[in-house]
């Protein structure tokens, strides 16, 4: 059956290649139709002109008859008559001499228009030979095309199904990056508030500090801790027995409930494995934002401006590290805290939010002063106006203060 098969496609193809060489032909015998008719045309001219010339033979004729009819009727003119007879004699001779080359001229074109046909069917057919073999030879190379265009559209279906892969995984990254950034933004935001919140309380405006804690209570009303700080402030600072019952009563509730609900695991708390994995999930967030400034390098390997590009990607990375860095500080774990605002720093160096924090880290946790008086004076360089910027100043003075006793103490 497969022997069949291929006789019957064999033969189809062969057929096929016939009838394109049957085209050849029958175009290149029409184009040497097209060249015989216009000798033929020729030709007729030519026969045109003779017989326009047997036509003044015959007008001479008859005027030799009507010469010799004067010469009857007009017997005194018979020499002048005579005279003329034999121009017209002379006449008719050059007339045949005439007639004889037209027709040696015929001749000649009928030997040549025979030749001119012989040659071109000899061209004819050589031409339908060169025609055969060069259809064979683009078949042969139609199908060589033809297999290697197969083979390379299955290798870029198999690109386009891994991209797609690829898509997919990194859109569910995306999803859930967006989702863990709106958490981590809240805790910036709470964060920032309990700073300026601490920072109104060393200022002793204890109602200042108030509001600022109410508005991360505002952001997050099962923050325990808010409770405890503003209980405390009314009860110490502001000497408000009902705000502050109110307060330790609120605290209360939350702590009971916490305590209910914090027995994640024999190994550890709930907050603890949010914290882990918050931290898990921005690492991993991290490494996908990586890739993709790796792939999109190797796109873009032509020389040129690429800010536009990976600038998209250079602020996102810098949000990872910025809350990675915040959630290694509300964990206890400054030392990893420290390292992620320095690598945000790399991406945004004259940040002063960054400097700020950093600062803080290094002289309330690490007790590392240098590098807290260096990032405290870099922040009140690049925000001279801060509403906090005396309270900045003192707090690197006093970390001055602590650098020198410490070398006097070595």
């Amino acid at each position: 059956m497969n022997k069949r098969l291929i006789l019957i496609i064999a033969s189809g193809i062969v057929l096929a290649s016939l009838l394109i060489a049957l085209g050849l032909t029958i175009f290149a015998v029409s184009k040497k139709k097209a060249e015989i008719n216009e000798l033929n045309n020729d030709l007729k001219n030519k026969d045109a002109k003779l017989s326009q010339m047997e036509k003044q033979m015959e007008s001479l004729n008859a005027e030799k008859s009507s010469l010799a009819g004067v010469k009857l009727s007009l017997e005194g003119k018979l020499i002048k008559l005579e005279q003329d007879i034999d121009s017209a004699k002379e006449k008719e001779i050059n007339l045949s001499k005439k007639l004889s080359l037209f027709a040696g001229e015929k001749k000649k074109l009928e030997d040549s228009l025979a030749q001119t046909t012989q040659l071109m069917q000899d061209k004819l057919r050589i031409s339908e030979q060169e025609s055969r073999k060069e259809l064979l030879r683009k078949s042969k190379q139609y199908l060589a095309k033809k297999k290697e265009f197969t083979s390379q559209i299955v290798d870029l279906n198999k690109k386009l199904n891994n991209l797609n892969e690829e898509k997919d995984t990194l859109e569910k990254n995306a999803v859930n990056a967006a989702e863990v950034t709106a958490r981590l933004m809240k805790e910036k935001e709470k964060l920032d508030h309990y700073k300026l919140g601490l920072s109104y309380e060393n200022k002793q405006d204890y109602e200042a500090a108030v509001k600022e804690y109410e508005a991360i209570l505002e952001i997050d009303p099962q923050d325990a801790n808010i409770y405890l700080r503003l209980a405390s402030i009314y009860i110490y600072s502001i000497k408000d027995p009902e705000r502050a019952d109110f307060y330790a009563k609120g605290y209360a509730v939350l702590n009971s409930r916490k305590g209910v609900n914090t027995q994640q695991s024999p190994g550890g708390s709930l907050a603890g494995t949010m914290v882990n994995e918050k931290i898990a999930i921005t690492k991993k967030l991290n490494e996908a934002e990586q890739k993709l400034i790796q792939k999109d390098k190797q796109r873009h390997t032509q020389p040129g401006d690429l800010s536009e590009v990976f600038g998209t990607y250079r602020e996102k990375a810098l949000k990872r590290h910025y809350n990675l860095a915040i959630i290694y500080e509300n964990a206890g774990r400054y030392k990893e805290a420290a390292d992620e605002y320095e690598k945000t720093l790399e991406l945004a160096p004259d940040d002063a939010d960054i400097h700020y924090n950093l600062a803080i880290v290094y002289d309330d946790h690490l007790q590392n002063n240098e590098k807290a008086i260096l990032h405290y004076r870099r922040y009140l360089e690049l925000s001279p106006d801060a509403k906090d910027a005396n309270v900045v100043a003192e707090w690197m003075f006093e970390a001055r203060e602590d650098l020198e006793w410490q070398r006097k103490m070595r």
